[in-house]
């Protein structure tokens, strides 16, 4: 597994979360237990630095996805991104990055 695609992860699930206007201590906690579940050998300072990148850049979410495109990886990128973006208690239902998410990887109902 290249550790670029699980920089641009990170990076969807920190798109995902920001949504409803920050990126709370819960939702990136949660977001980097999953990726250790997943990713076990991904460092702490690998995840950080994604982090960084992704409030310095301007890439939209369809960008992330992009270079998801053919990663293999949709379960998992869907499952990060509802998990970790629901981890502060608030209604995921609406947020429509996770809805695009899901559109753009073909999960959406």
């Amino acid at each position: 597994m290249e550790i670029e695609i699980v920089d641009f992860i990170v990076k969807v699930a920190a798109c995902v979360c920001g949504k409803d206007g920050i990126i709370s201590q819960a939702e990136e906690k949660a977001m980097l237990n999953l990726i250790i579940l997943e990713y076990p050998n991904y460092p702490l300072e690998r995840f950080n630095q994604a982090l960084d990148e992704f409030f310095d850049e301007t890439l939209q979410i369809e960008d992330y996805l992009h270079k998801l495109a053919r990663s293999g990886l949709n379960p998992f990128i869907i499952n990060i991104c509802e998990l970790s973006a629901s981890a502060d208690g608030l209604d995921i239902k609406e947020n429509i990055a996770l809805h695009k998410v899901k559109l753009i990887l073909g999960s959406e109902i």
